[in-house]
């Protein structure tokens, strides 16, 4: 995925669309993109991840501890498919617990550490208040 195509992802993604398309430039130019198969898991442990194409459970990581013996493991927050971004409330709460999610179809992420969207958002404080606005949005739920 070139910095275009990442640049694109993100655009894509509701929470990202108030953005400046320099500021996606400068988040896509440090964004990674990852491919996921059934199974494998990621955290947002220190990253931030949008979902491009496919199907994300998502779990707490302290579900996922607490239920090891357990024959299932209780979900928290559903399923992410594109358009989703997981971790994005851990940039303005760092102590906020991260979670785990495992992929159940073939997916497609784009990843931006924590301290990567942090150095964006701070170069730029109107990026900063167009994310919160969004974000806000969604924890109301209400469109972004």
């Amino acid at each position: 995925m070139d910095l275009l195509e990442r640049a694109s992802a993100l655009a894509a993604c509701p929470l990202f669309a108030d953005l400046a398309p320099a500021v996606v430039i400068r988040l896509a130019e440090r964004a990674r993109p990852c491919t996921l198969e059934p199974g494998e898991r990621l955290s947002t442990e220190d990253d931030v991840w949008v979902v491009v194409a496919g199907q994300i459970v998502i779990a707490s990581t302290a579900a996922v501890a607490m239920d090891a013996t357990a024959s299932t493991t209780r979900r928290h927050g559903g399923t992410a498919t594109a358009g989703h971004v997981l971790g994005l409330v851990r940039v303005v709460a760092p102590a906020t617990p991260a979670l785990s999610a495992l992929a159940v179809k073939p997916s497609s992420v784009v990843g931006l550490s924590l301290d990567d969207m942090r150095d964006v958002l701070e170069e730029d404080p109107s990026a900063l208040a167009a994310l919160a606005d969004a974000l806000a949005r969604v924890l109301v739920g209400s469109p972004p």
